[in-house]
């Protein structure tokens, strides 16, 4: 038999959705959703889920994405989550059950990607995801999430249409391609580009090319050509261009100029040891769980090396399209190449590691396996031990559990009625949500080195006009692991929000960091 037989271990026609077992779709589905639960009741603090949240809250009240706030990130979750609102209303619940399904919904891609060519092991990949994820951007709302679940699905149609053959099958992949870009819009622009490649790659002729390229792009283009005259009818479509296109391509770079795979000690290894003293085996434990970091962190050099003695098996057309539609996520998550990013960016070339380590035959492979395996294991456990040491705090939009910040929430909803204006500095949108206040402006971030003067000087303008009472001032942010590439703060002369602050706000209470101000009464009495 020769080696490119035996690597494959790609399983053949009958594992599609008809001929599979639907039982064992329903036990990992069971297994994958009671693993999931606790980390529902869990809000992570340093992710972007409070401009989600608060952003969705703004569209199901009238705004428009772009014209109304501003926000760099795609359209796409922000409706995405409204519509939860819509449904269940403006709640901590809605959002983690758009959570539940995207989070869900993405291990059973992953699972049905890896039982298209994994002989083996095919929980494996999923695992090392969910064991990575945590403590990142997960669990929270988020467009690299949302963006992921749409991106497999299109995926998981183009490899039911190598065996189908059907045209619906080509449509559909377009039009989840369309959704894609519109969370994330380099991964669906990407995806869409990879799938049509991948197409040409089947040696079909000339013709039917053609033809399957066509329905896949009229697919996709149903989807932006939806968007873009809705963004046209709302009189916003030069907004959606500009906070998405043009200022991002100006402004952006500062914020994600970090070195490659940036955090993996401090926001991993280095938790992890820091009971080391009173814990010796903390440090032993760590080594362990730091096994699939690395993996991820590795995936660019180790997938190839790995794939290498079977030729990277470029004849089976289930690999190859996970080779192209692989590489495509993880290169649309590389604006910024932190392990967070990377995380998101590698679901797919998991599936391919776990497939070519699968097809070796020698003990150093079964050994390899095992240790990825039995240190995702480890490392998911362990994720999901620390969601005992969460505080749960009462919110006007439900009970939350949050490992800091409580203190602050509480005191907030202790001194503001909801519904009252306040503003957040530079960047604790959460606190809109959770507190059911309202954000005069439209920025959720503003930073400098970031945002322009001209966008200080709005805010500033507001804060005057409305007289806004009370401001949550964040005098920690420029200090948060990832954010100090945002660079220092001007000197004082040169500064904007801050002198305004202090001399027309005055110190309440200091607490988790926060500075939490309420305008002086004499400022307003001298106008």
């Amino acid at each position: 038999m020769s080696t490119s037989t035996t690597a494959c271990s790609v399983v053949p026609g009958p594992t599609t959705i008809a001929g599979s077992s639907w039982k064992s779709y329903a036990w990992f589905a069971l297994c994958t959703a009671l693993y999931i639960l606790p980390f529902m009741r869990t809000m992570m603090v340093g992710t972007d889920e409070g401009t989600l949240d608060y952003g969705a809250i703004r569209i199901l009240h009238g705004d428009t994405f772009g014209r109304d706030f501003f926000e760099v990130i795609g359209p796409g979750t922000f409706y995405w989550l409204a519509g939860f609102f819509k449904i269940f209303g403006v709640s901590f619940f809605a959002t983690r059950v758009s959570l539940f399904i995207t989070s869900l919904g993405t291990a059973l891609m992953i699972y049905f990607l890896s039982r298209r060519i994994c002989g083996s092991n095919r929980t494996l990949p999923v695992i090392m995801l969910a064991a990575t994820s945590f403590g990142g951007l997960w669990p929270a709302i988020s467009h690299h999430d949302d963006s992921n679940f749409f991106a497999l699905m299109s995926i998981a149609c183009m490899s039911l249409w190598i065996v189908k053959g059907r045209k619906s099958l080509l449509f559909g992949a377009g039009v989840l391609a369309g959704a894609t870009t519109t969370f994330l819009q380099p991964k669906g622009i990407l995806l869409v580009a990879t799938l049509a490649a991948f197409i040409v790659l089947q040696r079909r002729t000339r013709s039917d090319v053609m033809r399957s390229i066509a329905v896949l792009t009229v697919g996709y283009s149903c989807v932006v050509a939806v968007v873009l005259t809705y963004f046209w009818s709302r009189d916003a479509l030069h907004d959606l261009i500009y906070v998405n296109v043009t200022w991002p391509s100006q402004h952006y770079g500062s914020v994600n100029a970090v070195p490659y795979a940036h955090g993996i000690l401090s926001n991993y290894w280095d938790h992890w040891v820091s009971a080391r003293d009173q814990f010796p085996w903390t440090v032993a434990l760590a080594i362990v769980m730091f096994v699939p970091v690395l993996c991820v962190a590795g995936l660019p050099v180790l997938l190839p090396i790995v794939g290498a003695r079977f030729r990277w098996n470029i004849t089976e057309p289930q690999v190859v399209l996970l080779w192209l539609t692989g590489f495509a996520i993880w290169i649309s998550e590389l604006h910024r190449t932190d392990m967070t990013h990377l995380i998101f960016g590698s679901p797919v070339l998991m599936i391919l590691l776990v497939h070519f380590i699968t097809g070796y035959a020698g003990k150093i492979a079964a050994a390899a396996l095992q240790l990825i395996t039995i240190s995702s294991v480890c490392l998911g456990g362990f994720n999901l031990l620390l969601q005992t040491a969460a505080h749960t705090v009462s919110t006007r939009v439900g009970a939350v559990r949050m490992f800091k910040d409580a203190e602050a929430i509480s005191f907030v909803q202790s001194i503001i009625p909801a519904g009252i204006e306040i503003f957040a500095y530079p960047y604790a949108p959460r606190y809109y949500f959770l507190t059911g206040t309202v954000n005069p402006t439209r920025y959720s971030l503003l930073t400098y080195n970031y945002n322009t003067t001209d966008q200080f000087n709005e805010v500033l303008s507001i804060l005057e006009r409305n007289r806004v009472e009370y401001v949550v001032w964040d005098i920690e942010f420029q200090q948060i692991e990832g954010m100090v590439f945002l660079g220092p703060k001007p000197s004082t002369d040169q500064q904007i929000i801050e002198p305004y602050l202090l001399s027309h706000y005055q110190l309440i209470r200091l607490v988790d960091g926060k500075r939490i101000m309420r305008r002086r009464a004499d400022i307003d009495e001298r106008h």
